[in-house]
């Protein structure tokens, strides 16, 4: 593990810094010197296949580096789309997609050479301010290789039974659920289904295979029949808070997953909490930690458990390189825009 620290900001002011920063071990942070200033990363996707590679996925296109972080190279992906994140196969890391706004996929064979765009349903479910739906994330079947699974926001759960060809909407669990009382509301339209459809992460785990993990802001629920139905897993019974942005799973220790809990989109308070049991029991991965703003992204190392690094809208970096049994914090410099994700190297 290099113990290398990436986060990713957007322009959310006038004058702030929507780039890459990086922190070397007993460094500072350093502004990646070959993105623009304003790119805005929204996700950080190191490749397990080689531990010098990594892509960003931004508003203004994909990126790589094959240095650790410290040179980019952009990729020629379609330039009328924003790009939210990005997902690489792991039996052949050639082989890549990108969750694009508005919501679809784009996918490529020769490692970021060339794309091609998958046909989606990106029929808008609202109208909301911010513009249109994006794909937050995007995850394989651990064991089939058709089936892969989408999370928009606020356009909720995709699914894709021809590996990623064309992806269609699957909102039938999503619906039900948001009759209950406990997981209607609103916050951008008045309608109170939208919680249930403002989708952050999707999530599997080999552990489980058939299981897909649905990340919203209403918290985190499993489907294991492509959304039909799906069950909460009620982080709430072990959490002070259940709005959740990312779902991440250890690459040494399959059913042992990890998130980051708070309390809005923007809020006060947040908090990484860890399940060693698939999700049916949580416990809180930081206790030391104090985030003072919503945890907005965090990153587990792509090959070595026990590696984390997590980010705060407001800034605050906390890593650990021991599963959480110390953590670090790094705050990022005085003009660096909101913050939305971290990766460790």
């Amino acid at each position: 593990m290099r113990g290398v620290i990436l986060a990713g900001t957007a322009v959310t002011r006038p004058d702030a810094i929507g780039s890459l920063y990086r922190l070397q071990p007993d460094g500072e942070w350093e502004l990646a010197d070959t993105l623009p200033h304003d790119v805005a990363v929204q996700a950080i996707t190191p490749d397990p296949s080689d531990p010098a590679r990594v892509y960003i996925t931004a508003r203004k296109g994909i990126f790589r580096s094959d240095d650790a972080g410290a040179h980019w190279t952009r990729l020629d992906a379609p330039d009328d789309l924003a790009y939210w994140s990005l997902l690489i196969d792991p039996k052949n890391p050639q082989r890549l997609f990108a969750g694009t706004a508005p919501t679809g996929v784009v996918r490529s064979v020769d490692g970021g050479k060339t794309w091609e765009r998958s046909e989606s349903e990106d029929a808008e479910r609202y109208t909301i301010s911010f513009g249109r739906s994006r794909m937050m994330k995007l995850a394989f079947h651990p064991s089939d290789p058709d089936i892969m699974y989408g999370a928009s926001e606020i356009n909720g759960f995709y699914v894709s039974t021809d590996a990623g060809k064309s992806w269609k909407k699957s909102p039938m669990a999503l619906s039900a659920l948001a009759q209950n009382p406990d997981l209607k509301h609103t916050e951008l339209t008045d309608d109170d289904t939208e919680g249930m459809f403002d989708a952050h992460a999707v999530t599997t785990t080999p552990a489980k295979p058939d299981a897909a993990f649905y990340i919203c802001r209403m918290g985190v629920f499993e489907t294991d029949d492509r959304g039909e139905t799906m069950r909460d897993l009620e982080v709430r019974r072990f959490a002070p808070f259940r709005y959740t942005r990312d779902m991440r799973v250890s690459p040494e220790r399959p059913e042992t997953f990890y998130a980051c809990f708070s309390i809005a989109s923007r809020s006060e308070a947040g908090a990484m909490y860890r399940s060693p049991d698939l999700g049916k029991t949580w416990m809180r991965a930081d206790p030391d930690v104090e985030a003072k703003s919503t945890i907005m992204g965090f990153g587990v190392h792509a090959t070595e458990h026990g590696g984390i690094a997590s980010v705060t809208r407001h800034g605050q970096v906390f890593h650990t390189i021991d599963d959480g049994a110390h953590w670090s914090e790094a705050q990022l410099p005085a003009d660096a825009g909101d913050a939305f994700c971290a990766a460790i190297l």
